[in-house]
């Protein structure tokens, strides 16, 4: 039996040397794959990719942009 207990707010298990086991997953096992589906994820996730380096470049070159502007100000 495993006794846990709380101190100071803060989980303790009693039984530390117990070992969690982890069911294994047989490699002879079929997995039925859904080939759209992945598909279809692996075009979403490049979506996702190029917006987040549109906004990065997009953004860096505004900023470079603006301090070139502030130079020329200054000047």
């Amino acid at each position: 039996m495993l006794k846990t207990y709380f101190h100071n707010n803060k989980f303790i298990n009693k039984n530390k040397d117990r070992k969690k086991t982890i069911p294994v997953q047989y490699i002879d096992q079929k997995r039925i794959v859904d080939i759209n589906k992945i598909l279809n994820r692996v075009r979403t996730e490049k979506k996702i990719e190029n917006k987040k380096k549109f906004f990065f470049y997009g953004s860096s070159l505004l900023a470079l942009g603006l301090f070139l502007a502030i130079a020329m100000i200054i000047e």
